[in-house]
């Protein structure tokens, strides 16, 4: 937790893209009991063992809290409505066993613009209200009825021209938005009280692999299908760039220094290089810290930031500030230090005044910090 500057970019861009903070997520324990409702692209955690084998033969975590709920080919509203194969626990039916869900949409995800057929514009709405179900199902009825949150793992389409709806390096970047109303949607409709859905970034993982490729950047690799097995399923080395963004998304903690060798003894898939898994931690955990819609930072200061904060009756003004920004006197504890930030996370104040003058600042965006509440003022 060392890179303010960037972090700060992150929290401004998660201002103006949403219009308010998402708050910092919280990092599950490594014995979180965790559900993963999908189908094939969630499948590469399970089929080689590869997160169960990291959690529990690697890290020394229960195995057992690692359950698996997919289908075949299956869109959110299938498994909504039918039961998962083999035995395995309903994302639905099940969830008060479970105190986190992660949850992914069938492919090829249907987005704006795809198509104005009235099927597939019912198609891309049934995608949102699928996912709210399932968020509002798991916080009331998860963990035995304490509240489960979700995560939303987002994927891809077929990297041919047969499997995939467009070029595939451009079709990530507009699915990519379709996940982020999915997002919107399932967070504007969630009980007041809900951990906010965050998203495991499948598609911004893909998408800079795609262009570090491009680059030369990717140690033994020179083509994205590298990582596939067929136009859509990823391979072994696929599977392990799978597991290291859910360790990261899931546990808030850095993948870089985790083994490059997630099989059982007796698995001969191929396995990454050192090089190439050190390139693939590393990679994912920037894709993950500098993406607002994670909720995971790597600064302090955001850290501190809980699930639920929020900045309604905080008061400042005027806000534009030209000259000088006051706060209101009634909610401020003149123990408790206040500091304001620019963008790179320069302190430029620190003090207990009510009244600050900032008629010095260069014009621009800037953070107040008071406790755990983060404020944006507009310098003019």
């Amino acid at each position: 937790m060392k890179i303010i500057s960037v972090a700060f970019f992150v929290l401004f861009t998660t201002y103006l893209s949403f219009g308010q903070l998402l708050p910092h997520k919280q990092a599950y324990p490594l014995n979180v009991k965790q559900l993963h409702s999908g189908h094939s692209l969630t499948d590469p955690l399970f089929s080689d063992g590869h997160l169960r084998h990291l959690v529990g033969n690697i890290l020394g975590g229960p195995v057992a809290n690692i359950g698996k709920s997919t289908i075949p080919g299956s869109s959110m509203k299938h498994r909504w409505e039918n039961q998962p194969l083999w035995g395995e626990p309903s994302a639905r039916h099940a969830i008060a066993n479970w105190e986190l869900l992660s949850i992914t949409e069938g492919v090829p995800l249907s987005y704006e613009g795809g198509s104005t057929t009235r099927s597939y514009l019912d198609r891309i709405q049934e995608q949102k209200q699928y996912l709210s179900l399932f968020v509002n199902n798991a916080w009331n009825n998860g963990n035995n009825r304490n509240g489960a949150p979700t995560l939303l793992w987002t994927t891809w389409t077929g990297i041919d021209k047969i499997n995939s709806n467009g070029p595939w390096r451009q079709m990530l970047d507009l699915q990519g938005a379709e996940w982020e109303r999915m997002q919107d949607y399932a967070n504007a409709n969630k009980p007041t009280a809900a951990t906010p859905v965050f998203i495991i970034p499948g598609h911004k993982m893909m998408a800079r692999l795609y262009d570090d490729i491009q680059l030369g950047k990717v140690p033994g690799i020179t083509n994205i299908n590298q990582f596939f097995l067929d136009a859509i399923h990823t391979n072994s080395l696929g599977n392990y760039a799978i597991t290291m963004i859910h360790y990261a998304c899931i546990y808030n903690k850095s993948p870089v220094g985790l083994t490059n060798n997630l099989f059982a003894s007796s698995n001969t898939s191929p396995i990454p290089s050192i090089a190439l898994a050190t390139y693939l931690q590393t990679m994912i955990w920037e894709v993950v810290t500098s993406y607002p819609r994670t909720g995971i930072s790597n600064n302090p200061i955001l850290s501190v930031l809980p699930e639920g904060s929020t900045k309604e009756n905080f008061i400042i003004y005027p806000n534009p500030v030209n000259n000088i920004v006051h706060l209101d006197k009634n909610i401020i504890d003149k123990n408790t230090q206040i500091r304001i930030y620019d963008t790179l996370g320069k302190l430029m104040y620190s003090g207990n005044e009510l009244s600050i003058d900032v008629s010095q600042f260069p014009s621009g965006l800037y953070l107040l910090k008071y406790k755990t509440v983060i404020v944006k003022i507009v310098k003019q």
